[in-house]
């Protein structure tokens, strides 16, 4: 599995606050491959994006593609609809 994350957006829209990151799960320690395989599973990632946003003004907006199986999967998600434990994980990465 391939996640590719880039993340734009923050306070104000300042495009400063620009971010990319590639990780293949296949070159992970076992507890974060599994952890990554949990978290950016696309059936999550997509129950994820159904939730309402509430106020997302000035959070940053995460646009996550799964590459997995020869299958692409993308998705975009606001900071308020990832949960703190994944946002942990992006910051790993």
């Amino acid at each position: 599995m391939i996640i590719d994350i880039a993340a734009q957006g923050g306070f104000g829209g300042i495009s400063a606050a620009q971010m990319r990151k590639t990780i293949d799960v296949e070159d992970q320690p076992e507890q974060m491959r599994q952890e990554l395989c949990d978290a950016f599973e696309p059936d999550e990632l997509a129950r994820l994006a159904r939730q309402p946003c509430g106020d997302c003004a000035d959070r940053m907006t995460y646009l996550i593609t799964v590459t997995e199986n020869s299958e692409t999967h993308r998705f975009t998600l606001r900071e308020a609809q990832i949960p703190p434990e994944m946002l942990d994980l992006i910051d790993q990465m």
